[in-house]
């Protein structure tokens, strides 16, 4: 074989290898994003608030899970707490809208664990291509101030103590919070510094949420 026969062969063979490269790099990137399925068309209802969906609409999540909702459905954004609307604007708008909808329905039905829900909206977010950070500060807010349903709060007041042997738990069958603009600083810095998990700042958020109810009672 001629050097330039060689050298044409070698060159065939990286230009493979480096298409190859491209395509493993693309399927590594698309994995772990979700996908929204159908087209949304929300119609406004007589009262001004409500809304309906015209046809099923889905969410994929970035497990493979399927987050249906049926034509017909009604939504109203109350799932996030009003005074971050000036955040992401009205609940249906922009990149919010399809994330929006899908945690606007399952916070309604309480069909799944409320923290799932929670997470599927940050899920739904990053899929549409909502700012990471942006997207975990609008995800702590409606995971510290959303709605909860059929879960335990322990009725200790202490923090950062070893689990206790018999810990005590209330049962709270659903509990709406109230808004706290300290509680969502202390997060929203946390958050901010880069020094905490998702999942520690979920526990800071805990943590507040269980002392704001057990003080209430």
């Amino acid at each position: 074989m001629s050097n330039f026969a060689k050298a044409s062969t070698r060159m065939l063979q990286l230009a493979a290898c480096i298409i190859l490269m491209v395509h493993w790099t693309s399927s590594v990137s698309a994995e772990g994003v979700g996908r929204f399925e159908g087209e949304l068309v929300l119609k406004v209802l007589p009262d001004g608030r409500n809304m309906e969906l015209a046809g099923p609409f889905r969410y994929i999540d970035s497990h493979n899970v399927a987050w249906p909702v049926p034509a017909g459905s009604r939504v109203d954004g109350a799932s996030i707490p009003s005074v971050f609307w000036s955040l992401i604007g009205a609940p249906y708008t922009g990149k919010y809208r399809e994330a929006s909808v899908i945690h606007d329905y399952y916070c309604e039905t309480r069909s799944r664990h409320w923290k799932a829900v929670h997470r599927v909206f940050l899920d739904g977010m990053l899929a549409r291509g909502v700012n990471k950070l942006e997207a975990q500060l609008m995800y702590l807010a409606v995971y510290r101030f959303g709605p909860r349903w059929d879960f335990d709060v322990d009725a200790c007041f202490c923090k950062g103590c070893p689990s206790c042997a018999n810990p005590k738990l209330r049962r709270v069958a659903k509990y709406d919070p109230r808004y706290k603009s300290e509680d969502f600083e202390e997060l929203s810095g946390k958050l901010k510094s880069g020094q905490f998990t998702l999942e520690q700042l979920e526990d800071a958020a805990d943590y507040q949420l269980n002392t704001e109810i057990l003080k209430s009672r």
